[in-house]
């Protein structure tokens, strides 16, 4: 397996419509995401996430249009014993729009995304889970593979 440095190089696993799995790295850290995390206004996309597959190292390309959503997570296994908390007990404390998201296949999540135009306007849009201790670190949500979106409460700085 090739050598991949943390920094430059995100663990992704992308869920497509059929339900797959594809697990691999990217080829470095894509500005949408980047400029994500940084609150900047994010670059659009690609249409296509190279991605370096985690059990072999053979590079593929990842149609986003293929895709539910792709999860930037902290390893490849996570945890079988650990129930990942979907759902907040009360309203979260950190800024943003707090969401409930119902995919096309019907599974249910929540969670928080910047408060801004870009979740209606663009492909997709980043989303951070409920749950500090999951596996997944932030998700981008397609926004084609969503039957329901809903908007649950607003938090501002505190």
């Amino acid at each position: 397996m090739p050598q991949l440095q943390p920094d430059t190089h995100l663990k992704v696993v992308a869920h497509r419509n059929d339900g797959s799995l594809i697990k691999g790295y990217t080829d470095g850290v894509p500005a949408f995401y980047s400029e994500s995390l940084q609150k900047q206004q994010p670059a659009p996309p690609p249409d296509k996430l190279e991605l370096s597959l985690a059990d072999s190292g053979k590079k593929v390309s990842v149609a986003l249009t293929d895709l539910k959503a792709m999860f930037f997570v902290k390893s490849f296994e996570g945890s079988r014993q650990y129930n990942e908390v979907k759902f907040f007990k009360a309203h979260p404390l950190v800024e943003g729009l707090w969401v409930r998201l119902k995919f096309s296949d019907n599974e249910s999540t929540e969670g928080v995304i910047y408060n801004s135009m870009h979740y209606l306007v663009n492909p997709g849009f980043f989303m951070k889970p409920p749950d500090p201790l999951s596996n997944n670190q932030i998700v981008y949500v397609l926004r084609s593979s969503l039957q329901d979106f809903r908007v649950l409460g607003v938090r501002g700085t505190y």
